[in-house]
């Protein structure tokens, strides 16, 4: 599947869920509630979507350009991926 596939993909999928009151978070993919996420809307359509926990630990920009919505996202802290032993 291209990007643009799995794009849209995700945002049927995104409007589904959104109906029920929950989404699967952009980021670490976990389902949460509305009330526990930050959401961006266009036109009544869920455009992009996080959970509270990806929202506290990213420096997160939304923006309009001309061909939609650019959304970046930068850790604050280290990540750590792997413990070492």
């Amino acid at each position: 599947m291209s990007p643009d596939d799995l794009t849209r993909a995700w945002v049927r999928q995104a409007q589904l869920d959104a109906e029920r009151g929950v989404i699967a978070c952009r980021m670490c993919s976990r389902h949460a509630s509305l009330e526990t996420t930050l959401t961006l809307w266009r036109d009544g359509v869920l455009v992009f979507a996080i959970c509270d926990a990806c929202a506290g630990s990213h420096e997160v920009v939304m923006r309009p350009t001309a061909e939609g919505i650019e959304v970046r996202a930068r850790h604050r802290a280290p990540l750590i991926l792997g413990a070492f032993r």
